[in-house]
């Protein structure tokens, strides 16, 4: 369902005893009151509970791209502008998005980074990327986050090479990141659109930040008010 552009979910549940709760709360409140890698050990915990669980279905829905997205996309890309495409969705959508988009042509090369999770994997795979010319990337939050934490300076300047960027399974406060390390790293200006709640962060810490008002659009401009 991913590999055809559908937004995938599973539905699972995962039944606690009340000891197991009280474990599981306490680990999560001590991680959260962490210093360093607060984020990564967060997530330890929660990926701690989420095992042994009874499947319950699996959804996948359509999202169908808005009227006049191809030849905007192009426009802009002709107009000099790169394009970074920063979802929460898994790696086959996202992909398959970017390419039914238009953000990457069909006959253009896509290097998907490979999942890093220390020092010196992130090394070997920026070595195979730095390799590439010409080619599309495609990164997931997580070696993401691995690759800024070591190599901050040389994944964006290796990025912003790309003709574009699609970094997936990204959190919300990645989103806001990603704009402000362009920001930090290049002289130019940046721009963040975004049409639902999980965008505003970004939308915020961008030059010029634009809500699209959509079906979930209203969400974006009725949290962007608010929050200023």
């Amino acid at each position: 369902m991913a590999r055809e552009g559908l937004r995938t979910l599973v539905v699972a549940k995962k039944s606690l005893s009340e000891e197991q709760y009280q474990d599981f709360e306490n680990r999560y409140n001590q991680a959260k009151l962490s210093i360093h890698d607060r984020a990564l050990k967060v997530a330890a915990v929660v990926e701690s509970l989420e095992r042994e669980m009874e499947l319950l279905c699996l959804t996948g829905v359509e999202d169908q791209l808005q009227a006049d997205v191809r030849p905007t996309l192009e426009l802009l890309r002709n107009a000099g502008i790169k394009i970074w495409m920063l979802t929460g969705d898994k790696l086959e959508t996202a992909t398959c998005i970017a390419k039914s988009s238009h953000l990457v042509s069909r006959n253009q090369d896509i290097h998907v980074f490979r999942p890093v999770s220390n020092r010196g994997e992130a090394h070997l795979e920026l070595n195979a990327f730095r390799r590439k010319h010409d080619c599309a990337l495609v990164i997931s939050g997580d070696s993401l986050e691995v690759c800024l934490r070591y190599y901050e300076h040389e994944f964006v300047e290796l990025a912003c090479q790309c003709p574009a960027v699609v970094c997936c399974r990204c959190s919300p406060t990645q989103k806001a990141q990603i704009v402000k390390l362009l920001q930090q790293h290049t002289a130019n200006r940046t721009c963040a659109i975004g049409d639902g709640g999980n965008d505003v962060s970004m939308i915020q810490a961008a030059h010029c930040g634009i809500g699209i008002e959509g079906k979930e659009g209203s969400v974006a401009l009725t949290d962007f008010h608010h929050s200023v």
